[in-house]
């Protein structure tokens, strides 16, 4: 009878079980962030390995550095942006069920890596980025923790919905509960 209660309880355990991954996204890009500003020289490539150097970079715009040479309004806009897709995100992980993890995974990701840039973006007005993966002559855009938290989370969130979420609906019936 105890562990009805128990599985009975886990069932609807949300999303919010999974928020401690958002934070050590937030965590990790932020303690990186603060290693690459005290170690490297700004904009002058440290290589690293093969096709990967450290270069601290600032990023005034949004993705591959995408309006960053306008006057500062693109700040705000970012900001506004931001925020609002992450309390998006947010209500969507606390409404998911915690065990459906192929969904709260790439949603707790993408809430650590907006985070972890809206974070700069409020204190500094720009991005730290520091990652550049290069292949011969060409040159990825720097990035950072949070970015690659935000990209995986992407991944992951349009498999998600083209793959899992069929699988999903057809072990749950229309109530969410489980047919099997």
């Amino acid at each position: 009878m105890k562990s009805d209660v128990g599985s009975e309880q886990a069932g609807r355990a949300r999303g919010w079980w999974w928020l401690p991954l958002s934070l050590l996204i937030i965590a990790l890009d932020q303690w990186t962030k603060l290693v690459a500003v005290e170690h490297l020289p700004y904009g002058v490539p440290q290589a690293v390995m093969p096709s990967l150097n450290w270069t601290l970079v600032h990023n005034h715009g949004g993705a591959f550095s995408f309006l960053s040479d306008h006057d500062g309004w693109q700040r705000w806009l970012f900001l506004v942006l931001a925020s609002a897709i992450t309390l998006v995100l947010l209500e969507w992980l606390r409404r998911t069920p915690a065990r459906v993890w192929a969904l709260c995974l790439p949603l707790a990701l993408l809430i650590g890596g907006a985070i972890g840039n809206l974070i700069d973006r409020v204190r500094l007005g720009y991005v730290i980025d520091f990652v550049q993966v290069y292949w011969r002559e060409w040159a990825w855009p720097a990035f950072n923790i949070a970015d690659s938290g935000i990209t995986v989370g992407i991944i992951l969130l349009l498999v998600y919905e083209v793959y899992g979420q069929r699988r999903h609906t057809a072990d749950t019936g229309a109530d969410g509960s489980h047919t099997r």
